[in-house]
Formats: structure tokens, C-alpha cells, sequence
């Protein structure tokens, strides 16, 4: 099944159990980081933007989704890139 619409910034149809439904999602969060990746910010500016605006993307989500260890492995490293980065 495709996914059919986005309804509220999620997609609507399609098998969310599928590594081909999250993109979405990862590109939201990719554009976030890199409007802030080119900017001088200390060590607690970026956990603090990891905290409370990078992990609300997929918590969204998750709270409609069951998510794959596979995806969540690649959030996690995409915080860890940006953090330690």
C-alpha cells in the first residue's frame, strides 16, 4: 500500500512497519539540523535543542506509529552526530 495523504504532518496509508515509510519523518528532522549545524552553539545549546525540538519530531510519530529498531537506531545517531559533531 502507498501512502495515500498527510494529514496533520503525518502520512496517512501505506505499511508503517516498512523501513520505506519513515523518510518523512527523517527529512523533517534532517532540515532541522541543518539550519542550526553552520551556527557557533555550546555543548548544552545543542542537548537542549536535541531535548526539546529534535526528539518532539518523532515522538509525534511514535505516539501514532509502532517504530522499527532500525529507525530508532538512525535517530539516535543522528542526534549523536549532531551532538558530538
Amino acid at each position: 500500500m502507498t501512502i495515500l495523504f498527510t494529514y496533520l504532518g503525518v502520512p496517512v496509508g501505506g505499511n508503517h512497519g516498512k523501513v520505506d515509510f519513515w523518510p518523512t519523518m527523517l527529512s523533517k528532522m534532517r532540515k532541522r539540523l541543518a539550519t542550526w549545524k553552520g551556527r557557533l552553539i555550546s555543548f548544552a545549546g545543542r542537548v537542549t535543542l536535541i531535548k526539546f525540538v529534535i526528539f518532539d519530531i518523532p515522538l509525534y510519530f511514535i505516539l501514532i506509529f509502532k517504530m522499527s529498531h532500525i529507525m530508532l537506531n538512525a535517530i539516535v545517531k543522528m542526534q549523536r552526530n549532531f551532538l558530538w559533531g
